[in-house]
């Protein structure tokens, strides 16, 4: 039990004890706020399910060569289906047997293990049949196992390691320029038809990070290898805000998918990542250009609609695709030292990254102050922390040339202290008072 978590039962006990609230009411908001199921012990009985999976896996492939095909084959299928048996009988059984649902932390346990065994049958099936793959076929299948016991158990464990699956073969594939059950093409099918409905069902916030995180990580490992356009995560975060504004409008509530402060965050880096690198654009920049001012016009309107204007200027801000556009402004490697074009091509270079720095500076401030508005405390602290990266970015840019190198550094830490302090202290100001306003 956390010590947050200790505080408010003691807490709800006290009203109790003070006649603020019923019996009735006091058990109801204890269930509620019952400790997290992520307890010590729990964690205890996984690695114990981790470690015994992998203990059996290195002990049948030293015998391997030694027991026959028929044998090793059931002892695949013996072990898969033992473990699963009495994982789900141990954690989610019914009926007179007295093991059934009774104990679900060890059932957990050897439902890990039995999904550990399943995907090393994978392999050692494949082996003993001479099954050869360059893809990440095996993994695909290891997902599809997974997926099937998050869907049959609910439990986030099986979610999370069935996206861990996910990211891991489309990561393999696209640095194969390979293409297989889940990847590709076919990881857009896998998660709008195995990803999206369990998140669904199963609405957490675990959830949602998890999903958000491979989904960023899956799309950014194909773009990159098919040397595709990163304007693709501008338009990511603008797409999730304008869904969830949506949902909370439509008359059939509808559920967050995705972390749009998540989908924000990759955003930002990947802006600054190419502020530093440049990589080239790609024949489609111009459509996703248009897509995005698209998309950012109906944002701005729902801002104005809700009032929340000040949200949907930070969010068109900070997903800028200004810093993939001013690569069209780097001079041409074959101009010569002396030639105009070439100082005309370097002054724009220079006034359009300086020029998309300065909107992200903009949406870093407008994100802070929408987030006192709205009394959302992610948005003052991502807002305050792309401010802090972006100073750390302007001064390495712009200053290491030209201070001297000792200089440099001394300058960049007191400019740093004096504004995590500044930071810290507003940002301290703007959360008491959202707090006080509650």
């Amino acid at each position: 039990m956390t010590s947050r978590n200790k505080w408010l039962r003691g807490e709800i006990a006290q009203w109790h004890g003070e006649g603020l609230i019923t019996a009735d009411q006091k058990e109801r908001l204890l269930e509620r706020y019952t400790p997290s199921e992520w307890r010590s012990s729990q964690i205890i009985l996984w690695l114990a399910g981790l470690l015994v999976g992998l203990g059996f896996i290195l002990l049948v492939a030293h015998n391997w060569d030694d027991i026959p095909r028929l044998a090793r084959l059931a002892l695949v299928c013996g072990v898969i289906v033992t473990t699963y048996t009495a994982g789900y009988l141990l954690a989610y059984g019914k009926g007179p047997n007295p093991l059934a649902g009774r104990y679900p932390r060890i059932g957990s346990a050897f439902l890990l293990l039995g999904l550990l065994s399943y995907g090393a049958g994978i392999w050692l099936v494949g082996q003993m049949y001479h099954i050869t793959a360059y893809d990440a076929t095996g993994l695909g299948l290891w997902f599809l196992g997974a997926i099937a016991i998050a869907y049959l158990t609910g439990h986030p464990l099986f979610f999370l390691s069935a996206l861990v699956l996910l990211t891991a073969a489309n990561i393999s594939d696209a640095t194969d320029n390979a293409v297989s059950l889940i990847t590709g093409p076919w990881f857009y099918a896998a998660f709008a038809g195995l990803i999206f409905p369990f998140l669904w069902r199963h609405n957490e916030p675990l959830h949602r990070y998890g999903a958000t995180i491979a989904f960023f990580l899956c799309i950014l490992f194909q773009l990159l290898e098919a040397e595709q356009s990163l304007i693709w995560f501008s338009l990511f975060p603008l797409l999730s805000l304008i869904y969830d504004e949506t949902a909370e409008k439509s008359r059939r509530p509808l559920r967050p998918l995705l972390s749009t402060p998540l989908l924000l965050w990759g955003a930002f880096f990947v802006e600054i990542a190419v502020l530093m690198a440049r990589p080239p654009l790609q024949p489609e920049w111009t459509w996703l250009v248009g897509l995005w001012v698209t998309l950012s016009a109906v944002l701005l309107w729902i801002g104005l609609c809700k009032r929340a204007l000040l949200e949907s200027l930070a969010m068109v801000a900070l997903t800028s695709p200004l810093p993939f556009v001013a690569r069209l402004f780097e001079p041409e490697k074959q101009l010569t030292a002396n030639s105009p074009l070439l100082q005309y091509s370097a002054t724009l270079n220079t006034y359009t990254e300086v020029t998309a720095l300065l909107i992200l500076f903009a949406g870093a401030i407008a994100l802070i102050q929408s987030g006192s508005r709205l009394r959302e405390e992610w948005q003052i602290n991502s807002g305050t922390f792309f401010f802090l990266v972006c100073v750390i970015y302007a001064y390495g840019r712009y200053a290491w040339g030209i201070l001297d190198k000792s200089l440099f550094f001394i300058g960049g830490g007191l400019i740093l202290f004096a504004l995590g302090y500044t930071l810290e202290r507003k940002r301290r100001q703007l959360l008491d008072a959202s707090r006080k306003e509650e």
